[in-house]
């Protein structure tokens, strides 16, 4: 082992016996081992989300040696828990409503993820998707919408995932997209409508446009495995998109993006020294308030003083 991978070595264990509250180094003449259990066993707390409404915090933790959903009202100490996996961790799960979640499990680790909705108050869960041999993946909670989320589901074909609106209460399903077999993302507008999809054969990628849930995808933009043409938001009157791209240029940046002609307007951000790719957005006051990027660690940007206080 050379001197450098020592010194890589070295610096894990520091940092995890740090992390597991130990002392950072054994007394001189000493070697402590770190049990293996510290490596694998589960976190007290992850994975945190705030209800749509601000009032309740949702969060993986442990129960039956298995991480499940528990909700605990903000300001409050008691918690409960909401599902009860015990064969395998809960694979994810999204606020759907202020009183509903949803998330995802499988039957007896057959990687066959259904989507469970929930009530954050009282558990109850309801199988959305009952059907054999059937994975599910979790979209969009659909903000805009009161009843319903987005999910990808290849139940029509196991090779491909359509996009589904699901109603989170009676679990009734509508195809709004379908896979013809290329199609590895997709992306609604800020009514929750999905308009935009990026396809790949492998070496080129194609982004798909429609102007209405009705039409059909068309494509607006090649670009080979060189470049970078990703749609990350609708502009908040839902004519443009914010992409970020290295398009005409060395480094990836924030662009205003017409779908409609397929062409790059006006530069939001640009970093000389790396690719920016994140974009930060208040859908409450629309309008877009900072990116960030990555150089030794996180950097922000902010456009908008609220949010460079907070």
């Amino acid at each position: 082992m050379n001197n450098s991978w020592r010194y890589l070595v070295l610096l894990a264990i520091l940092t995890l016996t740090v992390a597991c509250g130990q002392p950072a180094a054994p007394p001189e003449g000493q070697v402590r081992l770190i049990p293996m259990e510290d490596f694998f066993r589960n976190p007290e707390k992850t994975d945190f989300k705030i209800s749509p409404d601000g009032q309740y915090l949702a969060y993986l933790a442990p129960w039956e040696r298995r991480l499940n959903v528990h909700v605990q009202k903000i300001g409050e100490d008691r918690s409960i828990r909401v599902t009860n996996a015990t064969q395998r961790n809960i694979a994810g799960y999204l606020w759907a409503k202020n009183n509903r979640l949803v998330y995802l499990q499988d039957q007896a680790g057959d990687e066959n993820f259904r989507a469970y909705a929930v009530d954050a108050d009282s558990g109850n869960p309801k199988d959305l998707t009952p059907f054999p041999q059937v994975k599910v993946r979790l979209l969009d909670d659909l903000e805009e919408s009161p009843d319903e989320i987005l999910i990808a589901m290849n139940r029509r074909d196991p090779r491909f995932f359509d996009a589904y609106r699901a109603n989170v209460y009676t679990g009734a399903l509508k195809m709004v997209g379908e896979n013809p077999g290329n199609i590895t993302g997709w992306l609604t507008d800020n009514n929750g409508r999905l308009r935009v999809a990026v396809a790949t054969d492998g070496l080129t990628d194609t982004l798909l446009y429609r102007g209405a849930e009705a039409e059909a995808f068309r494509p607006v933009a090649k670009t080979n495995f060189k470049d970078t043409l990703a749609p990350l938001y609708f502009t908040f009157d839902n004519r443009f998109l914010y992409v970020a791209t290295n398009l005409g240029r060395d480094k990836q940046a924030i662009y205003r993006y017409d779908p409609e002609k397929g062409e790059k307007l006006d530069l939001i951000f640009e970093n000389p020294e790396v690719d920016v790719s994140a974009l930060l957005r208040s859908k409450q006051r629309k309008i877009i308030t900072g990116v960030s990027f990555f150089t030794d660690k996180r950097q922000y940007h902010f456009f908008d003083a609220d949010r460079q206080r907070l």
